[in-house]
């Protein structure tokens, strides 16, 4: 949830035309996360709405063109997973500020803070009801910090890590983390919220994929110990 890219992207016309908007821009990291977390999802329903018709270019050659909003850009979605967990997806470029958490997991035994699926830093935190924070005390060779980015603090930034592993299953012969059925669901998903914002209904999600294995330290290990060796050679 933000205010959107307009103010510093130079050239942010396709953000808000037809493909684009906060749900088929942010919305693959964040999907992705939760179905690796709880498995595929089975029907969503969601509401939406247009903050501004337009949007004002700030900066690069455009700066102060107008342009128009074809998308929704504040959309709120119930997900029902086939688990049986339920999870509430905000994802708006209407938004000023907020102090929620990039995702909260909600379980009988405590809460699960996980950092932003948009990188692959930060800590993993599980809070009990007592209060007490527990931090993961693991040191996941995704999570190191390798990107001076152009704004903002330096980020873990391993984005070729699902083709890595992707080439690492042809190798094994086995299925790959992010497979076909994997992204299918993905975009099935962000689909149906958007018609169920647009139409105000409920829609099923036909498609199904495995919940992938987690990429535990050891296994995403020997993927970067992998690509060394092929870069060596």
């Amino acid at each position: 949830m933000s205010f959107g890219m307009e103010h510093w992207h130079p050239n942010p016309g396709f953000y808000f035309r037809l493909g684009g908007g906060p749900v088929f821009d942010m919305g693959p990291y964040y999907v992705s996360a939760l179905v690796n977390l709880l498995g595929p999802v089975a029907s969503v329903t969601a509401v939406g709405n247009r903050g501004r018709s337009e949007r004002l270019v700030g900066s690069g050659p455009r700066q102060g063109e107008v342009i128009p909003v074809e998308v929704l850009t504040n959309v709120h979605a119930l997900l029902k997973f086939r688990s049986g967990a339920v999870i509430t997806l905000g994802a708006s470029w209407d938004i000023e500020a907020h102090g929620h958490r990039n995702i909260e997991i909600y379980g009988s035994k405590g809460s699960l803070y996980v950092p932003d699926p948009n990188f692959f830093g930060g800590a993993v935190t599980l809070a009990r009801r007592s209060g007490e924070e527990q931090v993961a005390a693991w040191d996941h060779p995704l999570g190191r910090l390798n990107w001076d980015r152009p704004r903002g603090p330096r980020a873990a930034n391993y984005r070729g890590a699902g083709l890595a592993d992707m080439a690492a299953a042809i190798r094994e012969k086995r299925r790959p983390r992010c497979s076909i059925d994997f992204a299918v669901h993905v975009i099935e998903v962000l689909s149906a919220i958007l018609q169920a914002a647009e139409n105000g209904n409920s829609v099923a999600i036909a498609s199904e994929c495995p919940r992938p294995e987690a990429l535990d330290p050891i296994s995403a290990g020997s993927l970067m110990a992998a690509a060394d060796d092929m870069v060596e050679g």
